[in-house]
């Protein structure tokens, strides 16, 4: 069986040690409990596991281990553990820096007594549910583990991590897609002369298909939309709104939208404007 030599332990869960003289982030059920530089770990006892692929990144995380309590970076690396065992899949390693800076920093402001708020809670909720539910266990283990009480609003901060991991982008290009995204259904409800009810389903609907929507133009995929001449003569007041919705969309996304695409807008535009 193979073995690890533990070089350093960050928490009683995750200690980076090495074997054939590469380095590893490892995870394991109570993996760095009462133990020390030097001692070999077994490879059954290995639930998660890192490997710093590129020299950049190694030199990252090493400063990272410099700066950040390795208490800090031991929950970071047991909640990627939890994602990609949940999601069943290699999530970026960029996030192996991102998050634990960004842990660290939440921990820092709310002992502080400083609390950011979180505009886009409730999109992020919508548009990335998987992510969303992973960044809830996520909180409820730093808060635990670190006996603190960061505000729900972190839910959705370590969401649009999860998901840059996922997508390999940056967070800022998820906060960007999420803000674009929650603009578009400001500029709907303003054009409707309607105060937005976040918590209807038409709000869920409208705001998860026009997400399925950019991603479809951005990636050039194109559906045909049987119902448009139907649309263009029950709907045509709610079809005038979509045009203008559509302009919004192409002027922040730069993109072109299709005809059959702004019939189907309308009929949400329908459905918002019965709430």
């Amino acid at each position: 069986m193979k073995q690890y030599t533990v070089k350093k332990v960050l928490n009683n869960n995750v200690v980076i040690a090495e074997k054939d003289s590469e380095e590893f982030v490892v995870v394991g059920k109570a993996i760095g409990f009462n133990c020390h530089k030097g001692v070999k770990i077994d490879e059954d006892r290995i639930e998660g596991i890192f490997v710093k692929q590129s020299e950049k990144s190694n030199e990252q995380f090493n400063e990272v281990l410099k700066k950040i309590n390795s208490e800090i970076i031991g929950i970071s690396e047991e909640i990627i553990s939890l994602c990609e065992k949940e999601l069943e899949m290699k999530i970026s390693e960029a996030i192996h820096i991102s998050l634990p800076d960004h842990i660290n920093f939440a921990i820092t402001r709310i002992k502080e007594g400083i609390e950011i708020e979180n505009p886009f809670l409730y999109e992020l909720e919508v548009l990335y549910p998987k992510e969303y539910k992973l960044a809830e266990k996520a909180l409820e283990m730093i808060n635990e583990r670190f006996q603190v009480n960061l505000p729900k609003d972190e839910i959705g901060f370590i969401c649009m991590h999860i998901n840059a991991a996922i997508t390999e982008k940056k967070v800022s290009d998820t906060l960007l897609h999420t803000k674009k995204i929650n603009e578009i259904m400001q500029f709907i409800f303003k054009l409707l002369n309607k105060k937005i009810n976040i918590k209807s389903l038409s709000y869920i609907r409208t705001i998860t298909h026009l997400n399925f929507m950019i991603e479809r133009i951005l990636s050039k995929k194109f559906i045909k939309n049987n119902l448009l001449d139907t649309i263009k003569k029950e709907y045509y007041h709610e079809y005038g709104i979509a045009i203008k919705v559509a302009m919004k969309i192409e002027n922040l996304f730069s993109v072109d939208v299709p005809e059959d695409e702004i019939g189907y807008i309308a009929l949400h535009i329908n459905r918002i404007r019965d709430i």
